[in-house]
């Protein structure tokens, strides 16, 4: 971990610049992270009962409906917020029906360990037409979040759509050392087998 990673982190939480933090940068990354999760878990315990309800109430319409209504009226921060509260199976069937590029607005906004089981069920082509839209934004920041959560089978759809250019960008933005090796590994299984099936 390095401080200058974590304060891009920290400053994409609060959507705000990350120069804005530069007095930060003797702090050390373990702190940074620390204060980082903090601040994410006041965001989105915030307000917590009135989601929670919404959560609830969403149960009542149709998921075609819903779905409509979380792209054109929900929006991406209040999706994100509301994601984990929902339940899996329906999050589920409504982001099947949300395009690619309004979930990578929720994607950026989201805590991906409060809605892991959504994340877990969505289909591989959906997996990768979202990686790949925020590959074309160079949102590496949320990819790296996803990484750090996703399971295997997720990750390995993903990573054709993650240009090798990216590869170090995205790994220097873990949260978990230990998944540099991995994503590396699985990359190089990857085109290991795209090889020989070639």
């Amino acid at each position: 971990m390095n401080s200058d990673a974590e304060i891009r982190k920290l400053a994409r939480v609060l959507g705000v610049a990350p120069e804005r933090f530069s007095y930060l940068r003797d702090v050390p990354a373990a702190d940074l992270r620390l204060l980082r999760d903090q601040v994410t878990s006041v965001l989105f315990d915030a307000h917590r009962g009135a989601l929670e309800r919404m959560a609830g109430a969403s149960r009542l319409l149709p998921t075609p409906l819903l779905a409509r209504m979380v792209e054109s009226v929900f929006g991406p921060v209040l999706s994100a917020r509301i994601a984990g509260l929902v339940e899996v199976s329906r999050g589920v069937d409504i982001a099947k029906r949300l395009s690619p590029g309004f979930l990578a607005d929720v994607a950026a906004e989201l805590d991906p360990r409060r809605a892991a089981g959504i994340i877990a069920g969505f289909p591989p082509p959906l997996v990768v037409a979202v990686a790949r839209e925020l590959a074309r934004r160079e949102d590496w920041i949320t990819i790296a979040r996803f990484v750090d959560t996703l399971p295997e089978t997720a990750i390995v759809a993903s990573l054709g759509a993650i240009p090798e250019h990216a590869l170090p960008r995205v790994a220097e933005l873990l949260d978990d050392p230990a998944r540099v090796h991995y994503l590396t590994d699985l990359k190089a299984t990857h085109d290991g087998r795209g090889r020989n099936s070639s």
